[in-house]
């Protein structure tokens, strides 16, 4: 872990991303946790065969549960799953039970925070460039082709 550490009022951004090769299909998700610019924690996991739209959920509900470790207080979540973004801000309705359910944990899990936020980025953001990146190598890793 490198950065310096985290104080109260200080706002952690978390960027995810999910990959899935087919689609439902094997399936990773990645998260980067960033403090005042520094990546103070990545991760990837290779999360079965899943839908695209489950990884990304699947990306958050991991990284919230990771969160925890460095700040209990202001976090920004970031994905470029616009479904997930807006279904979670409640923007859109949610059609699949599955995703409903996942959406469910992401409003358990958002209850141990001071606040938390759901932004919608470009896929041309370094830090989900990065994530996807994980991604890929995990999937790579596990055997599994494009």
């Amino acid at each position: 872990m490198n950065g310096s550490p985290v104080k109260k009022g200080d706002i952690i951004k978390i960027y995810v991303d999910g990959a899935s090769r087919g689609n439902p299909g094997p399936a990773a998700s990645a998260f980067i946790i960033v403090h005042n610019g520094n990546i103070i924690h990545d991760e990837c996991d290779f999360i079965g065969t899943a839908t695209n739209n489950s990884a990304e959920y699947q990306a958050i509900i991991n990284a919230l549960k990771t969160a925890e470790r460095f700040s209990r207080g202001h976090i920004q979540v970031y994905s470029d799953s616009n479904l997930a973004i807006q279904q979670i801000n409640k923007k859109w309705k949610i059609n699949y039970p599955h995703l409903s359910k996942l959406c469910s944990q992401v409003y358990k899990l958002r209850e141990k925070y001071e606040k938390v936020e759901f932004f919608h980025v470009g896929r041309n953001n370094p830090y989900i460039q990065k994530c996807d990146k994980l991604c890929n190598e995990r999937l790579d890793t596990e055997g599994i082709k494009d």
